[in-house]
C-alpha cells in the first residue's frame, strides 16, 4: 500500500528548479519531466512526481510517499548547486566539482 504525500519546499526561483531537472536528467536519475503551465510532470523510472506551485509561490513536491522524499532532498540539492553556479561572483570559477556519499563538494578558483 502507498501513500500520497505533498512535501512543501521553499524553492521559488523556476529557473533554477528547471535546471536542475535538466541537471538530474543529464545525470540519469530522472528519465523525463514536462513543464506544464503550474505543474511540472517528472518521471522517474514509471515513479511519477509532480512539482506544483503553491499560493505563495513556492513549489511543492508531490507523489508517492516511497520516492517523493528521496527526490525531494535531490532535488533541493541540485537546485542549491545551479543557484551557487549561476551567483559565483565574476572573478571565480568552479576548479573542481565532486560528489562523494551524496554531497557534493565544489573547489573555487579566482
Amino acid at each position: 500500500m502507498s501513500f500520497y504525500t505533498v512535501i512543501k519546499t521553499q524553492l521559488k526561483n523556476k529557473k533554477y528548479l528547471i535546471a536542475a531537472l535538466a541537471e538530474l536528467k543529464k545525470r540519469g536519475e530522472i528519465t523525463n519531466y514536462v513543464q506544464q503551465k503550474n505543474k511540472i510532470e517528472v518521471d522517474r523510472d514509471g515513479d511519477l512526481i509532480n512539482i506544483t506551485t503553491a499560493k505563495t509561490g513556492e513549489q511543492q513536491v508531490e507523489g508517492d510517499n516511497r520516492v517523493v522524499r528521496a527526490f525531494s532532498d535531490r532535488l533541493k540539492q541540485m537546485y542549491a548547486l545551479e543557484s551557487i553556479k549561476d551567483n559565483l561572483p565574476l572573478d571565480f570559477e568552479i576548479a573542481v566539482e565532486n560528489e562523494t556519499g551524496g554531497e557534493i563538494q565544489i573547489l573555487l578558483k579566482g
